[in-house]
Order: C-alpha cells, then structure tokens, then sequence
C-alpha cells in the first residue's frame, strides 16, 4: 500500500520560493508582452518595439522550473501561455480570441506560431481549483 497523504495539500514549506519566484516570472512574462518600447535607430523606421521575446523566455523559465522540482502550475496560468512557443496569449497583442463551433467553443490562436487552443465554453463547469468542495480547511482557517 502506498503512503497516505498530508492532510495540508497547499505548497509547503520547502517548495514555497519556487512558487513565489514561479508567480514572479509569470508577471514578468505578462509585462514584459504589454511593453513597447520606441527607438530612434533609422533602421526601424521609429515604430515601436515588443518586449514579447523576453516575456518567451520567461515563461520558459517558470516551465523550467516547474519541470524539474515537479511542481505544478494552475490551471488558469496554463490556459495563458502557448505550448509551443511559450508566448503569454493576451487578447488583440499576442493571441487571437473567437467562439465558434457547436457545442460553444472559445479558440484562442497565439499570432506568434499559429498553434489554437480550443475551450468548451459549458457555463455549468466549473475548474477543479475554484469548487468550494474541494477546498481543505486549515487550523488557521478555524481560529
């Protein structure tokens, strides 16, 4: 039989930077995506330019992370970044959204590679996470 599982199933102790730096690297992914910056080189004729590919390799860096300590990330981080090329999928700058499709469906194209990312848009469903039921209640919470 295998070992029984800790009552507390949040982020313990030991993974608890990786997490913080995780979330940092995720916000610095989703600035560095919304940032232009403008140069007056002649070459690029004064048009703005995008931060997108340092906010690429940021998210590279998270999944990096993830991968080697075994960790997870949540889901709604994972429906914002692109497997393929880890782009952050932001609405009109890096990802284009539609709903299509029957049963409704939302399908998001990251503009960087062309990969979509199709989801079912049920109003009964619900993520794993965000169902009150499968909240475990803490001594803190008690007190």
């Amino acid at each position: 039989m295998g070992k029984k599982k800790a009552a507390n199933q949040g982020p313990n102790q030991q993974h608890l930077q990786a997490y913080q730096r995780m979330n940092f690297l995720y916000q610095a992914s989703i600035l560095m995506s919304t940032t232009l910056i403008s140069s007056n080189d002649k070459e690029s004729s004064g048009k703005p330019q995008s931060l997108v590919p340092l906010g690429r390799y940021y998210n590279s860096n998270m999944k990096k992370i993830a991968r080697k300590l075994v960790l997870r990330s949540d889901p709604s981080v994972k429906r914002v970044i692109c497997k393929r090329c880890d782009t952050a999928l932001l609405p009109v700058l890096t990802a284009s959204v539609r709903t299509r499709g029957k049963p409704t469906a939302t399908v998001s194209t990251c503009k960087m590679c062309g990969t979509q990312k199709r989801f079912v848009a049920n109003p009964k469903y619900q993520l794993f996470n965000d169902n009150p039921e499968n909240i475990i209640s803490t001594e803190q919470d008690k007190s």
